[in-house]
């Protein structure tokens, strides 16, 4: 008998990538709609699976979500022209017409049947009953690219991805000097911003820059580090885009997932840094650090510097434009240096607050960003 996998189709894909990735079936049977054909769910499935190197020959059937009669004609007459084989059937997804159907259908095949109840990774079997059943656990974590291909969602810069990871690691002790003496080296660093904010889009730059503090032994490791040659108060490098982009605001997107990176060993799956997407109508977005944990995705936006009020309320747009490519829950992080998003008490304002509420969204300010990594895993609830 060969073993056929059994998905019914909606948005939520993340269940059924669960399900078959868990089998790991000889065949699969998606049962869809017109609806989730033009989204392309059947096929963001296949993609995923795909990179976890599962390729199973696959079925598909098209029902009307409402109709009870168009669900058991189409399905019965599929599986009378197959063999005797074995079905595993995922009942997470779909509408309940389509699952009261299916369930109905396959019962009589003695077929078992699961549910998933995402965002839990687990499934629990509902037929055949047996008596004191336990959730079975799922032990597969989907990494970023993953998580975001299953919901039809292109990356445009995958082959970059380990080449940033590897920069900001790099630079490690460049960004936590940064921060921790940000006071200290604010002035230069919207300097910095001033003269070199143009330039974000060459491939290289020969940076010279006189600075009057340059003796400094803060500003004197800030050079050191970042590779440039000293004499006296004068600065000079020949510096890559990267660098360029480093050292107007990237320094805060690196620092921050530095400290995400040193979570993948406690219970966050994979982190990636400066990620550029497109979504089927081809809009295009860039998310500063984005992680996965236990199968759920989380963004971080970073703004650095002293944007004004109304940057730091189309932050918080932005986040909330992007939740909404994914369709589940999505929770993020708004880090940032600036203190204009502070009232005269010294408290978030109370506008920036609310929005960030609405979008389940979490602000770091700059007093807390140098225990960010203590506060990502109390909010995580990471032992």
């Amino acid at each position: 008998m060969k073993p056929i996998h059994v998905c019914l189709v909606s948005d939520q894909t993340i269940p059924n990538i669960l399900g078959i990735m868990h089998f790991k079936p000889e065949h699969i049977l998606f049962i869809t709609t017109e609806e989730m054909k033009r989204k392309n769910k059947t096929e963001a499935i296949l993609n995923t699976i795909k990179r976890a190197g599962i390729e199973p020959t696959f079925s598909e059937i098209v029902v009307k979500e409402d109709s009870p009669y168009d669900c058991q004609i189409k399905i019965s007459q599929w599986i009378e022209s197959t063999e005797n084989d074995q079905f595993t059937v995922n009942l997470t997804c779909g509408t309940k017409i389509m699952s009261i159907s299916v369930f109905h259908i396959f019962r009589d095949y003695g077929s078992m049947m699961i549910y998933i109840p995402y965002p839990k990774n687990e499934f629990i079997q509902i037929y055949p009953i047996k008596k004191n059943v336990h959730p079975e656990s799922i032990s597969l974590r989907l990494g970023v690219v993953d998580y975001l291909t299953a919901y039809s969602l292109k990356v445009i810069n995958e082959k970059k991805l380990e080449q940033k990871k590897e920069e900001a690691e790099k630079r490690k002790n460049l960004t936590k000097l940064i921060i921790e003496n940000y006071k200290e080296l604010e002035a230069l660093l919207k300097d910095l911003y001033s003269k070199l904010a143009l330039y974000r889009t060459e491939k290289f730059y020969n940076f010279e820059f006189e600075y009057e503090f340059a003796s400094d032994s803060i500003y004197q490791e800030f050079f050191r580090q970042l590779g440039c040659e000293l004499k006296e108060d004068k600065i000079s490098k020949k510096l890559t885009r990267r660098e360029i982009q480093f050292l107007t605001g990237g320094w805060l997107e690196e620092y921050v997932f530095n400290c995400v990176n040193s979570l993948l060993d406690k219970e966050i799956n994979d982190a990636v840094l400066g990620i550029e997407i497109e979504n089927i109508a081809g809009s295009k977005n860039e998310f500063d650090v984005m992680f996965t944990k236990d199968n759920a995705i989380y963004f971080i936006e970073c703004k650095s510097l002293s944007p004004d009020k109304n940057l730091a309320q189309e932050s918080l747009y932005k986040i909330g434009a992007l939740q909404k490519e994914f369709g589940l829950r999505v929770r993020s992080f708004f880090v940032t240096t600036s203190q204009k998003i502070m009232d005269e008490n010294g408290q978030i304002r109370q506008s920036i607050k609310a929005r960030a509420e609405q979008f389940n969204t979490e602000i770091i300010t700059y007093e807390n960003i140098s225990n960010l990594e203590e506060i990502l895993k109390q909010k995580l609830k990471i032992s």
